[in-house]
């Protein structure tokens, strides 16, 4: 009796110590320790849909010992997201290990190490061409070399193979260090290797240890590196920085003071200024190193996957595809590929691929963000360590925005004048706010130009006798990446 009597007792203790805060939104927030996570679906998607639909647009979910906020409106998540006090991260050991234990870089740095490498690093990549016509030149020749590698294959089906990541790549490589790479350099093949691999990790066997703070000091050493794969997360994450040291300190051996080629002698030559304690440009190079992660992770597979979505999407919407070309033909002459001055002519072909970035929606619920101190939202009160996500899919098939959100439809970003809408309510593929995607002009300026160069020179079709589905691989549940497919890319 004395010892169920004291299992009642802990239990009981328990459910109280781990009781939801008042003041937090309508949720789900479930037992103790575990908190709420259903057992009906692994699909995060419809998991936010069935949580929207029950308790509106702002709801608490709870999941392992992680307090989590979702923000499912446009207008919300826009207010939300433009307050300094929720410009945090939350204290997930992935982001830790990103930054390898170290307030560092931009993506998951916070407080005045972000807010200073997010204005340097804009200030000094729009210098060396980001979104100017400056840079035009090195995308079109990545371009041009891209849609060279498909000839080979012309009429044969082929799963979109790397060399579109090594095209974005390189833009970013110019940008960043002043470097090219070709698609069988080992260097460039390895970095691909060890980013590919991360994602693959973070999103899959590592999740328990960003639900359950504290877990890896715990955990035995043969789930953790056998099964969760941590030790290859720190073995990518050294490789990485390794590579991008190397870089750094290849650049400080050639510095010259009057003559900055690319961020990082911006960024040596800020370090050489003087007494810059309390500022990010120390000596050690550590905060660049990892601002250079951030960069290529963040830019790797962003541009190329939703190169694969819009292929997929016109292979099966044939009569988008014509009328695309149709529209380029009429602009650009076949010996050249576009330009950025035939964007304004070309707004079909713009509104095509806004509607693969809002049909695809990449990062369904953005990067989490987490309050830094105690905020009001509405009538609701978060406290401070509290995670935020917001819904971008759910805002993408809103009917309130989009006519038919279920639909691959580009006539939802034309106006009445036919006219494309850049700027639209409800589209946030970039997320929105102070911590918005600082690369989304660069990102957009690539989609555009190495979208209708292919679509100028080649047909996309499904293989004779088969289907292609345009839907999220299920592997990937935080990043929505196309399902691997073949296509067969005919020169038109």
């Amino acid at each position: 009796m004395l010892t169920w009597a004291l299992l009642a007792l802990f239990l009981g203790f328990l459910f109280w110590v781990s009781r939801k805060p008042s003041g937090l939104p309508p949720g789900r927030w479930g037992l103790p320790v575990i908190g709420y996570i259903p057992l009906y679906t692994t699909n995060i998607g419809q998991i936010i849909s069935d949580l929207r639909k029950e308790y509106g647009d702002i709801f608490t979910w709870k999941v392992g010992g992680q307090v989590l906020v979702g923000l499912c409106d446009y207008k919300l998540i826009k207010s939300t997201f433009s307050r300094p006090e929720c410009q945090g991260r939350p204290k997930f050991f992935t982001f830790e290990v990103a930054q390898l234990h170290t307030n560092t870089g931009i993506v998951n740095a916070v407080g005045d190490v972000w807010m200073q490498g997010r204005r340097f690093a804009l200030r000094h990549l729009k210098d060396f061409g980001m979104g100017k016509s400056s840079l035009e030149s090195v995308i079109q020749y990545e371009a041009v070399h891209l849609a060279k590698s498909f000839e080979a294959t012309s009429g044969k089906p082929v799963e979109i193979s790397w060399n579109v990541n090594v095209a974005a790549l390189n833009v970013l490589w110019k940008l960043v260090a002043n470097r090219r790479y070709e698609t069988d350099n080992k260097e460039i093949t390895r970095f691909n290797e060890a980013v590919s691999s991360d994602v693959e990790v973070t999103q899959t066997r590592c999740l328990p240890l960003d639900l359950f703070p504290g877990l890896h000091k715990i955990l035995p050493k043969f789930i953790l590196h056998g099964w969760m794969k941590v030790d290859l997360l720190y073995q990518n994450m050294e490789k990485l920085k390794e590579f991008a040291m190397e870089i750094i300190k290849e650049h400080e051996k050639n510095f010259d003071p009057d003559n900055l080629q690319d961020y990082i002698d911006v960024y040596l030559s800020e370090t050489r200024k003087g007494d810059n304690k309390g500022t990010i440009f120390q000596e050690d190079y550590s905060n660049l190193a990892v601002t250079i992660c951030d960069l290529f992770v963040a830019g790797s597979h962003t541009t190329s996957s939703t190169m694969r979505w819009m292929v997929a999407l016109l292979a099966t919407h044939p009569e988008v595809q014509k009328k695309m070309q149709s529209e380029i033909d009429s602009v650009v002459p076949r010996d050249r590929p576009p330009s950025i001055q035939d964007r304004e002519k070309l707004p079909y072909t713009e509104a095509v691929l806004l509607e693969v970035m809002r049909f695809s929606s990449l990062v369904p619920l953005g990067i989490m963000h987490a309050t830094t101190e105690d905020v009001q939202i509405g009538e609701y009160h978060l406290p401070k360590g509290t995670g935020l996500f917001a819904s971008a899919r759910t805002c993408h098939r809103d009917p309130k925005y989009f006519e038919r959100p279920d639909e691959f439809y580009p006539e939802h970003f034309l106006d009445e004048g036919g006219k494309v809408i850049t700027r639209k309510e409800g589209f946030l593929p970039f997320s929105l706010g102070r911590r918005q995607c600082l690369g989304e002009i660069l990102a957009r300026m690539e989609l555009f130009l190495f979208a209708s160069c292919l679509v100028q020179k080649f047909s996309a079709a499904p293989p004779e006798g088969r289907t292609i589905s345009p839907i999220s691989d299920p592997t990937k549940p935080f990043l929505s990446f196309i399902e691997p497919y073949e296509v067969v890319l005919t020169l038109r």
